[in-house]
C-alpha cells in the first residue's frame, strides 16, 4: 500500500474538501454550522481518531505541536507545549485541524480507514517554516490550508463578517470568541478577499 500522491492543492481544492467534511460531519450529528467549528469532535466522531496530549521529542530548532500518527489513528498534542495551548486561544485547535487534513489528504483511504505505507510513521506538526521545499512541505502547506479553511469555513465566516473590522482589538476579540488566533482570522479573511481592518 502506497501514500498518495503529493501536489500542491489550489485554494479552491482546500474549500471543497473541508465543505465536505463538514456536511459529513452534519449529516451524521445534526450540527449546524457556526463558530467555532467543533474540530475536536470531528476528528473524534467523523473519523474515529484517537487524541492524545504527550511529549514528543523535538530536534534541535524546531517546534512541534502535534503529530499524526497514522497506524494508531491517533493524534498526539505535544505535552511540552501545554502551557502554550492553554495560554492562548486557536494553537490546539489549529493543530488538531492541521493534522486532520494529513490524515485526509495523505492517507491511501481515509474513509475506509486505510492507512500510510511503512514509510509514513508520523506526520508531525511544525510551528514555522524550515525552508525545505520537498514532499514534505507541500504535505505542510497543504494541511495548514485545510486547517485554515476548516476552523473557518467561507460561508459561516462571511456570514458572520458584514464588514471589515475597525481595529487589531475587535478582529481580536471576534477570533477568540470562534477558537482561533488572530493570525488565522486574519489571513483567511485576506483569502477570503474581505480585507481586516478600516483602511
Amino acid at each position: 500500500m502506497t501514500a498518495r500522491q503529493t501536489w500542491p492543492r489550489s485554494q479552491a481544492q482546500h474549500e471543497v474538501t473541508t465543505v465536505e467534511v463538514l456536511q459529513r460531519y452534519c449529516a451524521r450529528t445534526g450540527w449546524r454550522p457556526t463558530l467555532p467549528v467543533p474540530v475536536a469532535d470531528i476528528v473524534e466522531t467523523l473519523y474515529e481518531l484517537v487524541i492524545v496530549c504527550e511529549p514528543i521529542s523535538e530536534p534541535p530548532g524546531e517546534t512541534i505541536l502535534g503529530a499524526l500518527s497514522p497506524q494508531d489513528k491517533t493524534i498526539h498534542l505535544n505535552e511540552r507545549h501545554l502551557a502554550f495551548f492553554d495560554a492562548w486561544v486557536g494553537p490546539e485547535t489549529f493543530t488538531l485541524a492541521h493534522e486532520l487534513g494529513h490524515w485526509v489528504y495523505d492517507a491511501v483511504d481515509p474513509n475506509q480507514g486505510q492507512l500510510f505505507d511503512d514509510s509514513f510513521v508520523s506526520v508531525f506538526c511544525r510551528h514555522g517554516d524550515d525552508g525545505n521545499h520537498d514532499s514534505d512541505d507541500i504535505r505542510e502547506v497543504n494541511a495548514n490550508k485545510f486547517a485554515s479553511c476548516l476552523v473557518l469555513p467561507s460561508d459561516v465566516i462571511k456570514a458572520a463578517v458584514a464588514a471589515p473590522f475597525p481595529t487589531w482589538s475587535d478582529l481580536g476579540a471576534s477570533a477568540s470568541a470562534w477558537g482561533v488566533s488572530k493570525t488565522t482570522l486574519r489571513i483567511r479573511l485576506e483569502t477570503l478577499g474581505m480585507g481586516w481592518a478600516i483602511p
